[in-house]
């Protein structure tokens, strides 16, 4: 069938011109729109390339070839490839004519029998994309004449779409220094929950702009041995270290989160597979000179995949890059190849009491009128640092260190020095002093820091770069008072960190007892009372499992006793039990930890109960990142169904194959009218979405007999069967 196409306006005409639109997704539209009136051509399309992809991000397709938004085609298949390698024309009305074109006619299917394609250049000649228009028949020649047109309405997009990348990049900027409440306990930088909702905002950004993104994954080589030879502080340093080299060697735009544990993650805005891997390199050294051994991994974002697959591609490349390089995980020393910076106590981890800290002494400089003042630890011989609060344009002198003996400080609590020293250069004890000059100090005020049992922790200053005669004793009055409520707060930050060593320690020693021992609760069909799987659930030495988690995710190692607990559950699965039911987390279901766990079992025998400890904040990411499992044949089951509102949350978003009632509904269900109508709606709702439900915590043969009236399919708790050992399953 022919397929006329528009009539093109006669050369020369008056024609309207491009609309005036701000709004890139607008702007594109209407431009296609009136290109499609003015000049003409079946179909228009705008499209960028993103790495190896061509991504079309607005189509106007009157000629009904399947051209739309959103679509993906191999860059090197396409006429505008083409036509900027200059292989083809940038316009003709004989495609089949023109050699340059050849492959993209039979990969593309396009039928055209005439093209036009006009880039879009940044304005320091990038290329943005591309303007293209087709047609399923020959034009007249004459449609050349209106290429100027159809090139400045290319370069409006341009400049449009520069706009919003620029604002985009600004945006990021502002994102990472906001994201106060996301942010990393024990670095500073970003957390697991900075991270989801980094991804799924720039994801949304790169399909709306057709922009692309990397992602890198870097994991620090031997941390447990560390921990485990020098103590967890001395592991936590590192942790800290690394984080700070990576966070000052990444653009403002580029965000860095710390994961869980050794492992670290940057997304890196508008960088390509090229860009990353120098990055990757740079950072891999940068860590290296401060004495910090990395694995690094980095991939690149596809149109077709998104980011979250160039996550998990980034975390099997920094596998392979450990591999490769021989370095057993958890193995080695970060520390071996330097010295690294002075020991940190807990403290300096604890991001929120360190603001606390700062906003004090912030205070203090601004009531002595000061331009810095400064919280100093004495650390065995060694006075360092800690905390700075300077006027703008001062320098900060944060985590200066040296030995107590030539501190002002000292001095002063020796008695040899007063504790209001107006001029430093003219004064006896302190003009010859070396801190003098290394510190640029003109005057000087300090008191005493004391933990709340009275031993001390190290001393408040007030410092000048300039001599200050208007000072007095009475301001060391005021420090002194400021002094006693950092006392408090440092009193805090010990016993939190003493709090974080002691659940790293039992994490460590569970580890080397063998790690949580599972044991397994059969999963009942009611009708026939036959067991259909199991459920596996963790043991530990002492104490409920539900602490053991919420402490190790309290530390930043919620990850890993998850995972420890899900590989002893696989590797002692009883055999002929059925399907094996396992409880993770939402953020372990978001991780490649979890696909890298399942490797080399079949899906198909498998539940994934999801937990919940903390809130699913983007359910579409979560569906995603299961995809793959769940059509390998993998199930999922939501607990404690009738519980609260977050559990029907579960249920409503994630589709699941099995809905578990909470306990609290079975306890007593024969004898209560009201548990039992909940009970019996949950379970209708469940037979028309397809699940099936499971009644947990079945105590009584009541109970049992209640649930099967009401139409419940399957069943656990200790009247059906016990939690045991594999051997006893």
């Amino acid at each position: 069938m022919d397929h006329p196409s528009p009539a093109v306006a006669p050369p020369g005409a008056e024609t309207s011109p491009p609309p005036s639109v701000s709004d890139f997704t607008t702007a594109a539209a209407a431009t296609l729109q009136h290109l499609h009136r003015s000049v003409g051509m079946d179909t228009w399309a705008l499209a960028r390339r993103d790495g190896e992809d061509y991504v079309v991000l607005s189509a106007l397709d009157a000629g009904q070839v399947g051209l739309r938004a959103g679509d993906v085609m191999a860059w090197d298949d396409t006429f505008c490839a083409a036509s900027v390698a200059g292989g083809a024309p940038g316009f003709s009305t004989r495609v089949e004519q023109e050699p340059g074109w050849a492959h993209a006619l039979t990969a593309t299917g396009f039928p055209w029998r005439s093209y036009v394609s006009v880039p879009l250049l940044a304005p320091d000649g990038t290329l943005l994309g591309t303007l293209c228009g087709g047609a399923l028949d020959a034009v007249d020649p004459a449609t050349a004449l209106r290429l100027p047109e159809i090139e400045l309405a290319a370069d409006l997009l341009a400049t449009v779409l520069s706009y919003e990348l620029r604002l985009v990049r600004e945006s990021h900027r502002a994102e990472r220094a906001e994201a106060v409440a996301e942010r990393d306990a024990l670095t500073g930088v970003g957390n697991r929950r900075a991270w989801d909702t980094a991804l799924a905002a720039e994801e949304t950004r790169a399909q709306r702009l057709g922009s692309t993104a990397s992602v890198l994954v870097l994991d620090l080589d031997g941390l447990k041995a560390l921990n485990d030879t020098r103590g967890h502080d001395a592991g936590d340093e590192v942790i800290r270290c690394a984080a700070r080299v990576v966070d000052d060697h990444l653009r403002p735009e580029d965000l860095v989160v710390r994961l869980g544990g050794d492992e670290f993650a940057a997304l890196l805005p508008d960088a390509d597979r090229a860009r990353a891997a120098a990055v990757a390199e740079r950072l891999r050294a940068e860590l290296g000179s401060a004495g910090v051994r990395v694995s690094i991994g980095a991939a690149t974002r596809r149109a077709a995949t998104g980011l979250g697959v160039a996550w998990h591609e980034a975390d099997a490349a920094m596998y392979a890059d450990k591999a490769a390089r021989r370095v057993a995980p958890e193995r080695g020393d970060p520390g071996a190849t330097g010295t690294g910076p002075a020991p940190r106590r807990a403290l300096d981890g604890d991001v929120e009491l360190g603001r606390r800290i700062e906003r004090l002494l912030e205070t203090a400089r601004r009531q002595l009128g000061v331009e810095t003042a400064v919280l100093a630890e004495f650390h065995g011989d060694t006075w360092t640092l800690r905390h700075v609060a300077t006027a703008a344009g001062a320098p900060d002198p944060r985590g200066f260190s040296t030995h107590r003996g030539g501190t002002y400080c000292q001095r002063v609590l020796d008695g040899h020095l007063e504790p209001v020293v107006v001029d430093a250069a003219a004064h006896p004890v302190t003009s010859g002093l070396p801190i003098t000059a290394a510190l640029d100090i003109g005057a000087y005020v300090g008191v005493p820091v004391h933990f709340e049992d009275g031993t001390l922790y190290g001393t408040l200053c007030a410092l000048s770069s300039t001599p200050q005669p208007d000072l007095r004793t009475r301001d060391a009055g005021v420090l002194e008072i400021v002094a006693e409520a950092l006392g408090e707060l440092v009193t805090r930050g010990r016993r939190r960190g003493e709090e974080h060593r002691s659940v790293l320690t039992r994490l460590d020693e569970l580890d080397r007892s063998g790690g949580p021992r599972p044991v397994y609760q059969p999963v009942v069909e009611l009708a026939g009372l036959q067991g259909v799987g199991v459920e596996a659930l963790s043991r530990f030495p002492a104490g409920t499992p539900d602490s053991w988690f919420a402490d190790a995710r309290r530390v930043g190692a919620g990850e890993r006793l998850e995972l420890a607990a899900l590989l002893a559950a696989l590797a002692q699965r009883p055999r002929g039990a059925g399907f094996l039911s396992l409880n993770v987390s939402p953020a372990l279901c978001l991780s490649p930890a979890l696909a890298r766990a399942l490797a080399g079992h079949d899906p198909a025998g498998l539940v994934l109960e999801i937990t919940e400890h903390e809130a699913v904040d983007d359910y579409p990411a979560l569906l995603r990142h299961l995809s793959p499992l769940r059509a390998a044949g993998l199930r999922i089951a939501v607990d404690d169904a009738g519980a609260g509102f977050a559990s029907m949350r579960h249920v409503l978003a994630l589709g699941p194959e099995f809905i578990k009632l909470d306990l609290s509904l079975i306890r007593d269900v024969h004898l209560d009218a009201t548990r039992r109508a909940l009970a019996a709606s949950l379970t209708t709702f469940a037979r028309h979405a397809g699940a099936h439900v499971v009644a947990e915590g079945i105590e009584t043969a009541e109970e049992l007999e209640c649930l099967r009236g009401l139409g419940v399919s399957h069943g656990q708790g200790f009247h059906l069967g016990r939690p045991v050992p594999a051997g006893g399953v």
